[in-house]
């Protein structure tokens, strides 16, 4: 993690934009440890690679400074001092560093958040915003004479879904017991992180002690879609995981995440990454 902020060699690929980096990072190694900074811009990161065991994160300004679970995609603003612990392990991420003085970027890179705000920054949960870092990705491992445009469209995008997002946090904490309670999501999205076959409505919905109903429609309203659409989604963010960093065959990664055949699975992640396995890992490597 302190490797993040002062080597430059752990990008290996970079689209630069007005008020914006967009970066391919890989660290050949992180050791087990906690960090404490700032950071001088705003910075935006999606892990490419399996999430590193215990990791959790807390920012000093809160009113409550507890540690909250650090997830693959994750905002520090600039200027706000923040605490990571991290284990050992390899690490590849995309991130955005937003200049300060981005001004179409607006309150996303001004650090101006509320307590609430800022314990959701350590573990987001936005398909839009991983999607768009995806294909951001994708156009930093294999550029084309247009990746430049398609970078700026992508990172204008992430920047707005980020600052609907954390308005979506603030709203939520006003709005305290209209959804999940912080306890059952922090349950729940543990549960759905486990590598394997996407949990049951009924398993989760016994985890919180709600009905399959009660469940179901609160899981909505605080995380804005269904548990299974969710669920779904964090399969093929393990999917792309595994074809990024191991070298497992494909029929193999199918069988653990329970699908009955390589075929079934490749149907599935061509659904939502566009490509096939095969090709997405030669992408992405």
């Amino acid at each position: 993690m302190r490797q993040a902020q002062t080597r430059e060699d752990l990008v290996v690929a970079s689209i630069v934009l007005p008020g914006v980096h967009a970066e391919l990072c890989a660290f050949p190694e992180l050791s087990a440890e906690t960090v404490r900074g700032v950071e001088t811009q705003s910075v935006l990161s999606l892990g490419l690679s399996s999430l590193l065991e215990a990791a959790e994160g807390r920012f000093a300004t809160t009113g409550a400074p507890r540690f909250t679970r650090y997830g693959a995609l994750n905002f520090r603003p600039a200027g706000v001092p923040f605490e990571v612990r991290v284990s050992k392990g390899h690490y590849h991420t995309v991130r955005c560093r937003f200049e300060p003085d981005a001004a179409w970027i607006g309150p996303v890179a001004s650090g101006a958040l509320s307590d609430a705000q800022l314990e959701a920054c350590f573990d987001i949960h936005s398909p839009r915003i991983e999607d768009a870092m995806l294909r951001l990705a994708e156009e930093l491992t294999a550029p084309t004479p247009d990746s430049r445009a398609l970078a700026g469209a992508l990172v204008k995008a992430i920047a707005i879904d980020l600052a609907r997002y954390l308005a979506d946090a603030d709203r939520h904490a006003m709005q305290a017991g209209s959804g999940l309670a912080p306890r059952h999501l922090r349950r729940v999205f543990s549960r759905m992180e486990e590598l394997g076959p996407a949990p049951r409505v009924d398993e989760l919905a016994g985890l919180c002690g709600l009905s399959r109903y009660h469940f179901m429609r609160a899981f909505k309203q605080s995380v804005g879609e269904s548990p299974a659409a969710y669920a779904n989604r964090v399969v093929m963010k393990h999917a792309r995981n595994l074809l990024a960093s191991s070298d497992r065959p494909v029929g193999e990664i199918a069988a653990l995440l329970g699908y009955s055949s390589a075929a079934a699975f490749a149907v599935a992640f061509r659904r939502t990454s566009g490509r096939s396995p095969s090709a997405w890992r030669a992408c992405i490597r």
